[in-house]
């Protein structure tokens, strides 16, 4: 017989044992109680408890993914938080109010087509046959339809053949404004109370104009005139509103 199939393993360590060892030298344990073949080794050996520690231990990639979610997530929420307070009007500037009842009342609504071919129309009859109506229809089609510069034009050509009338003055102190230039709207608007004291918009225009060049003292002192003016008016409403908001 061979050697190796002399040998025998002990059961309880697996420790191999010499054919005439009566104790297992590793572990103590009978002989007698010991016998098993090469197979059986690998079979106990494959039974032993793993010493290795066990894949759920926690994956350092999945704490980055779990703070980049959480980093996005405080992002978006601070998005949603800004959405609100812009929403809220906290943030608005006051819009200014034209004096004369222009076709569109929302200029950046987009512009109209019709509107466009009617400023084409008008752009050619001017070129041959100079009319004040209806450079002034042209100066507020330009206005309404956002096109601020060529309206400033319209109504600049205008106020040479009609330098007292305070509503275009008004007018192109808004236009003006909307270009950020908010010295050269407050100057044409005062103007245009030269000529109409008690021009209740332009005194709230005035107020609107002082405010957002953070004059805040001047605009109240605006407001409260234009109240003074007609208190029963929604200029006067929309004076006091702005008042108590600020």
């Amino acid at each position: 017989m061979n050697e190796n199939n002399e040998n025998i393993y002990c059961k309880n360590c697996g420790e191999l044992i010499s054919k005439t060892d009566k104790f297992c030298p590793q572990c103590g344990v009978s002989v007698s109680t010991s016998k098993t073949n090469k197979k059986e080794k690998k079979e106990f050996k494959n039974d032993q408890p793993s010493t290795k520690k066990k894949s759920s231990s926690v994956d350092p990639g999945n704490k980055k993914i779990s703070g980049v979610k959480i980093f996005y997530l405080t992002f978006i929420l601070i998005v949603v938080g800004l959405l609100i307070v812009y929403s809220s009007g906290i943030f608005d500037k006051p819009p200014v109010s034209a004096s004369t009842q222009n076709v569109n009342n929302n200029p950046h609504s987009g512009v109209d087509l019709k509107y466009l071919q009617r400023i084409n129309q008008l752009e050619e009859e001017l070129k041959t046959q100079p009319d004040n109506d209806k450079l002034i229809e042209l100066a507020h089609l330009l206005n309404d339809s956002g096109f601020k510069d060529k309206a400033i034009e319209k109504y600049l050509s205008y106020l040479k053949q009609n330098p007292k009338d305070a509503d275009v003055l008004v007018d192109l102190g808004v236009c003006y404004y909307e270009l950020g230039k908010n010295e050269d709207a407050i100057r044409y608007m005062k103007e245009a109370l030269k000529y109409q004291p008690k021009h209740q918009i332009a005194h709230l225009n005035i107020g609107i104009v002082s405010l957002a060049s953070n004059k805040h003292d001047e605009a109240i002192q605006w407001w409260k005139k234009a109240v003074e003016i007609n208190p029963g008016s929604e200029i006067a409403k929309r004076a006091q509103e702005l008042i108590n908001s600020h």
